[in-house]
């Protein structure tokens, strides 16, 4: 996505949002009527151009990190320090989204606990402070991978299910809106309203 489709795309969740009453929260909000930004993986354009662009209009968004390409030598992942710039930024949180990004529904149970309590711990050391939601790589999860989600120490997370959530939905399996780079400003208005049909997609 450019700079110039993300920017309408924002502009236009914004207007949506302002003509609608509907406000900005960090996700993990329960509260009604409100919309939550969340960006996977822990790019580094999520400091160097997401950042800038949502913190200058106050609008709080959550980015969930994987901690060993944090680790890793590749910088288009967002470095520790790096990870702890963006999270003092202000409406800016930080969550886990695996240790090294493998499907969680292919592990053992072991190894899908030392993934889960890794994830947590190794972004805590980073953070000084508790990590408490992820959201499961490539959306993959099932009723064990909830529960060990939840055994780990997580309280809410995030799929890849397309959906909007009410106070009653299960908060380890909150769904989420894709938006992708071809969207127009009314696609993506559409979407935030439940209008948009994606059966349309496949005739």
């Amino acid at each position: 996505m450019t700079i110039a489709q993300f920017t309408q795309q924002i502009n236009a969740i914004q207007g949506v949002a302002q003509s609608k009453g509907i406000s900005f929260v960090p996700f993990g909000s329960v509260l009604p009527d409100t919309i939550s930004i969340t960006f996977d993986d822990g790019y580094t354009d999520a400091l160097t151009v997401i950042a800038p662009f949502l913190c200058t209009r106050q609008i709080p968004f959550h980015v969930f990190v994987s901690s060993a390409r944090m680790n890793g030598s590749d910088r288009k992942y967002l470095s520790p320090a790096q990870v702890v710039e963006l999270a003092n930024m202000p409406g800016v949180t930080i969550g886990a989204h695996g240790v090294t990004h493998r499907s969680l529904t292919s592990l053992s149970s072991s190894e899908l606990a030392a993934e889960l309590r890794a994830s947590k711990v190794d972004l805590e050391a980073v953070l000084q402070k508790s990590v408490n939601t992820m959201s499961y790589p490539y959306g993959h999860v099932n009723d064990e991978v909830r529960k060990a989600a939840q055994d780990a120490g997580f309280t809410f997370a995030a799929t890849s299910k397309w959906g909007f959530n009410e106070s009653s939905s299960n908060q380890l399996l909150q769904r989420r809106i894709d938006m992708w780079s071809g969207d127009t400003k009314r696609t993506v208005e559409n979407k935030i309203l439940g209008h948009w049909n994606w059966f349309g997609l496949l005739t």
